[in-house]
Parts: structure tokens; sequence; C-alpha cells
């Protein structure tokens, strides 16, 4: 069934967007990676911002179809069962720490924090089945307007402690490559200071969530369109595919939509298969 579903998510991707690549022929316009530059440009002139890094957005209504009930059994609110509706939401933003390692390169140091939340706001006692936090660290460098590469290590947890503690952590090496209507970025990562809890609760997790993960993003006149693949390397057995939606309507607002199928959605799921739908809006998109 996980297969047929992957499968009919990049077809229905692919499908919806067949000419993309034609529609990629002005290059007047900047690239995906040169858009990026401007905004981190837009950080050093003015030190109290700060930049999106990952998708940020709101999903009040996701729905999943299969939710891990076994591993919240007697941990809910008056042992509530999971509900299949639920908020979902990301918040992620980047700080550059040392903006030109090296005079007048775009080569950086930067901090990334991401938090990823999962709301059971449709039950009768509202609370929060699991939240994931991912704090990064990395080197960054932008070759030119197509090719940009980042060296970096980053500890996602869910904070929990105890018997569901979940947690790894990962030394990556990522390359982005762009044009002006379509991104590609490559990250693929080996663990690093494998702690005594994450060997004791989640000793397997590489074998489900893999060593890399593909984003495959595109614009098509306002549409973007994002197809995500972690551990490819298991002939989609594992790992999980992701397709998201994103069309704006004001701007600071994009209508959002996502699909995920797979494992580890969130930490405490990264042996269980879900699959999910949710919509809303976001802030930012990879494009």
């Amino acid at each position: 069934m996980m297969k047929y579903t992957t499968l009919f998510l990049l077809l229905l991707s692919l499908g919806s967007h067949a000419t993309w690549a034609a529609h990629d022929a002005s290059a007047a316009k900047p690239t995906a990676l040169e858009q990026e530059i401007k905004e981190k440009n837009k950080v050093e002139k003015y030190p109290r911002l700060i930049n999106l890094y990952l998708p940020n957005y709101i999903l009040p209504f996701y729905y999943t179809g299969h939710p891990y009930q076994a591993i919240y059994l007697n941990e809910t609110p008056n042992n509530q069962r999971i509900m299949n509706e639920e908020l979902k939401a990301q918040l992620s933003f980047l700080v550059p720490i040392v903006p030109h390692i090296i005079k007048q390169q775009p080569f950086s140091l930067n901090f990334a924090y991401t938090q990823l939340m999962y709301w059971q706001v449709y039950a009768k006692s509202q609370y929060f089945r699991e939240t994931n936090y991912e704090p990064e660290l990395f080197v960054e460098n932008y070759f030119n307007a197509h090719v940009s590469g980042q060296f970096g290590i980053n500890h996602t947890s869910n904070g929990r402690g105890g018997l569901y503690e979940r947690s790894w952590n990962r030394a990556y090496a990522q390359a982005k490559l762009s044009g002006t209507h379509w991104l590609l970025n490559i990250r693929g990562w080996v663990p690093v200071a494998r702690s005594a809890s994450s060997d004791l609760h989640n000793p397997d997790i590489y074998h489900y969530l893999g060593y890399e993960r593909t984003i495959l993003s595109w614009k098509f006149h306002q549409l973007n369109t994002s197809f995500e693949v972690q551990n490819l390397a298991s002939g989609f057995k594992r790992g999980y595919q992701k397709l998201t939606f994103s069309y704006p309507v004001t701007s600071s607002f994009s209508v959002y939509a996502q699909l995920f199928n797979g494992f580890g959605q969130s930490l405490i799921e990264y042996n269980h298969a879900t699959t999910s739908a949710g919509i809303g809006i976001s802030l930012n998109d990879w494009l």
C-alpha cells in the first residue's frame, strides 16, 4: 500500500506541472539561490532581523489515517485515544553568526532552529502529543548563482526524557542546485555523538529514516510544488515521501497543503508508517 501511495504522490506532483521546465527559460530572472542570498543580505543590513529557514506553516486541519495509538497508551489526558484530526505547525529560522568568514565572500557560519509541533486541538482535553526540537550549526558557501554547499551538525529530539525520549545527532553535507524556477536540495549525514538515550530508545532510527534526503521544488506561475523523499536507498520501503503545494494569497501568506506517506512524520513515529494530509497557511516555502 505504501509503495502505491508513493507512486500516486509522485505522479500527481509531476503530472500537475509537466511543463515546469519550459517555464524556466527566462534567464533574466534571479535564481532561487540568488533570492536566498538577497534575504540573507537583508539580515546583515538590519541585524535585528532573522531569516526564515525551512518552511514555516500552520495546518489547522491535519488528518492522519492510522495514528500510533500503542505508543500513547495511558500517556494522554484522561487516557484519550489519539484523534485522527489535529493541528500541525512548524517554526524555523536562521541567524547568521559570522556572515563573511572570508571577506567579501558568501561563506558564512550560521545557527538555525526548527520546531515541529502536533497539537491534539480537537480532543476533549487539548494537548501537544509531540514536539520536535532541532538546532543546527553550519557553514555555507554560495559558489555561484546556481550552486551552494553546506556542512553542519544538528541535534533532533522530542525532549521528553525517559521511556519516550527520541533523539539523534548527525553531521551532514548538503548541496543545492538552482535555476530561476526550481531548486534541488540534496543532504546526506552520518551519526555523531550517539547518546545512551538514543541507543536505548531508538537504536534502529537510521534503519527507518536512513542517511539521506532529497527535495525537488519548482514554481509554475505562482504555484510552488515540492517533492521530498528520505531514505531513498530503502527503495521506498522505509523513510518517507512528502508532497507540498503553496499558492500566495497576500505578500505575506500562502495557502499551503501537505501530503505525507511513510515513517517518521515525527520522532516518536520514526518506526511507525502513516499517511497524512493537511491544509493551512505558510509564511515561506523552499522557493
